[in-house]
């Protein structure tokens, strides 16, 4: 796969705690696994909605 490259204005604090929960060593492998998780998650609570029924709007509203 072909990578892009771009350019980023990031809090460094910010950058390296995400670097240090991710266990990643570069800027570049910070973003990318921050990129592979958010992508991840998004999939796993669309499966979860679907099947569920709990992500949906007012879930856990009083009925």
């Amino acid at each position: 796969m072909a990578l892009v490259q771009v350019s980023a204005r990031l809090n460094p604090q910010k950058l390296r705690q995400a670097q240090k929960a991710l266990g990643a060593k570069t800027t570049s492998e910070t973003i990318q696994k921050a990129l592979d998780l958010v992508t991840e998650k998004a999939a796993h609570d669309a499966i979860i909605q679907r099947y569920s029924g709990v992500g949906t709007p007012h879930a856990f509203e009083d009925r």
